[in-house]
């Protein structure tokens, strides 16, 4: 671009190119400063560096010229760049997020799954820790004839849905898949007796044995995998963290 095409940007272009400007410095604060774990994945990361190297390219074409601009489109542009500009600097966090402690984000992949601890093959047992509860899930699930009748020791929270029996809960972790709005609860369903039911969202360590059987009500139902006989202990301790699929 030479001097005189420059020449040519007008004062509602500056300011277009300013708040391309804006817009992309914010995406890389965001980026910099670790506060993306809140809201998504770490594999979006690339495609949040893309935009703010678009967002430049912005910038620069307005402030030269390229892109012009009217006052009745600033207004729009205003808008539109303002909020998600004022969203990413101000410090606001997600409530599901940091209420749940969820600001680390833990890889669900095949090398996460290659050195899982806690196997005990002698004493058919596995004892899963916090931060490997997604990648032995992802194992176990896909392997479930391997590890039939072992008993599994884990902690999780008490989620309860349709989905589930009267005498039944989910000891569950939270996944994300894209972003902190499709955050669900995954687990292993546990099956408990009316006396050891524990309360919703209490934090639990379950000690039960894996088991083909059947899950939901009388109405809705299908066979899955579970935990039977299990013990089932209130905890004040909690895992913190998300996991995801990398």
């Amino acid at each position: 671009m030479n001097t005189q095409q420059c020449d040519k940007a007008n004062s509602i272009d500056i300011i277009q190119g300013v708040l391309f400007l804006l817009l992309a410095t914010a995406i890389a604060g965001f980026i910099a400063t670790g506060r993306y774990i809140n809201y998504v994945t770490p594999r979006t990361v690339p495609y949040a560096v893309i935009a703010a190297i678009v967002f430049v390219a912005f910038a620069v074409a307005s402030c030269c010229g390229i892109f012009h601009s009217n006052m009745k489109a600033l207004e729009k542009i205003v808008i539109v760049l303002v909020i998600p500009i004022l969203l990413l600097v101000l410090p606001v966090q997600s409530s599901s997020a940091s209420g749940a402690g969820l600001n680390r984000a833990i890889a669900i992949n095949d090398a996460a799954s290659a050195r899982l601890s806690g196997l005990n093959e002698a004493k058919k047992t596995i004892t899963i820790s916090d931060d490997e509860f997604g990648a032995w899930y992802d194992r176990i699930d896909r392997n479930a004839s391997e590890y039939m009748g072992y008993t599994i020791i884990l902690n999780g929270t008490v989620s309860k849905d349709s989905s589930v029996g009267r005498n039944q809960f989910t000891a569950s972790r939270m996944l994300m898949t894209c972003c902190v709005l499709d955050m669900t609860a995954f687990g292993f369903v546990v099956n408990a007796k009316a006396s050891t039911m524990p309360k919703e969202n209490a934090w639990v360590t379950v000690s039960g044995t894996l088991s083909k059987g059947t899950i939901g009500t009388s109405s809705h139902h299908y066979q899955g995998l579970l935990l039977s006989n299990a013990t089932i202990a209130t905890t004040s301790e909690s895992g913190t963290g998300y996991f995801y699929h990398q």
